[in-house]
């Protein structure tokens, strides 16, 4: 469904030592708006409705009703550029701005240390 990069799960499970964060699960969300998508991610409790699943050793949480807008995504953690910092990136191929990363740019998915 959702494929988050090991860069990305290990700042995700380097979030989940916080006291506060104990016992969530990451939650990806997706607002429609007149510019394409706005991408939503924090920690929260757990629906009987939501889609539950894990990937790079990361449980992660979605309202059904979100299924088909982030069906595909990757979620990594990088810099855009040299200049910038690190953040999260969300590439998904539901939203209608999307342009794929250039073959030297792909992120690695793998689960490999």
């Amino acid at each position: 469904m959702i494929t988050i990069t090991k860069k990305a799960a290990d700042e995700i499970i380097l979030s989940t030592h916080n006291p506060e964060t104990q016992g969530l699960f990451i939650r990806f969300a997706v607002d429609k708006t007149d510019n394409g998508f706005q991408y939503l991610m924090g920690f929260d409790d757990r629906n009987d409705s939501d889609i539950h699943l894990e990937s790079n050793g990361v449980e992660y949480v979605l309202a059904y009703e979100q299924k088909a807008l982030l069906k595909g995504m990757v979620v990594d953690f990088d810099q855009i550029d040299k200049d910038s910092d690190y953040h999260f990136v969300f590439m998904n191929p539901n939203d209608p701005n999307y342009e794929p990363p250039k073959e030297e740019h792909a992120p690695d998915k793998s689960d490999k240390k």
